[in-house]
């Protein structure tokens, strides 16, 4: 059992911004399944991440919650013209991968699909992070791959469902990355900075 956490940060408007990964539509549909099953099963303090905020977050490049000398959205006006010219530049030196979510996870933030992280994302953070830095921030992005299906609204102990193994695992190939600015958090309102494919990706 997991001791949950409340998230103070829950649908508040922000600023921050990310590279981030927003599933296709056939992908969206499988994602909101799930966590159907998963409401239908688990009577925790569940909050549940509306199907257009469900994404997977390459690197933060900015968070909801950092605490620097100057606004976030001040920084970016200094800094993300070159973040984001580093950005396009390692994604044209990266080919599209396949990614596969087999395992459905909770932390105490949350519950989360879990993929390993393919070499080709971790390289493309690894090259990212070392790029971006603004005082003593400098991105710390995690060592798989995640998606968010819900967040928690009080403190209680909670045991996870078991999945119905027709819903696992979710595949699809990543071929484009989104950069954008987060208004309200987690990513359910954003304003889109740019959509970046990968070496040879179709933008069609």
């Amino acid at each position: 059992m997991i001791r949950t956490k409340v998230d103070a940060l829950w649908f508040k408007c922000c600023s921050a911004y990310h590279l981030q990964l927003f599933p296709a539509s056939q992908t969206v549909s499988k994602l909101v399944a799930l966590q159907d099953m998963i409401e239908r099963e688990c009577d925790g303090p569940l909050l549940r991440v509306p199907a257009q905020g469900l994404h997977m977050t390459v690197v933060t490049l900015l968070n909801a919650a950092s605490q620097l000398s100057t606004s976030n959205d001040e920084v970016w006006s200094l800094k993300g013209k070159g973040w984001q010219e580093t950005i396009e530049r390692s994604l044209s030196a990266t080919f599209p991968f396949d990614i596969c979510f087999r395992e459905v996870a909770a932390s105490e933030a949350a519950i989360f699909l879990m993929a390993q992280e393919p070499p080709e994302l971790r390289r493309l953070r690894s090259t990212i992070s070392a790029a971006v830095s603004f005082e003593d921030w400098r991105p710390k992005p995690p060592r798989i791959g995640h998606i968010t299906l819900f967040r928690f609204s009080a403190e209680e102990w909670l045991s996870m469902p078991n999945i119905d193994a027709g819903l696992l695992p979710i595949e699809f190939k990543v071929e484009t990355l989104q950069l954008v600015k987060e208004r309200r958090y987690p990513s359910v309102e954003v304003d889109m900075l740019g959509e970046l494919p990968f070496r040879g990706a179709s933008m069609s």
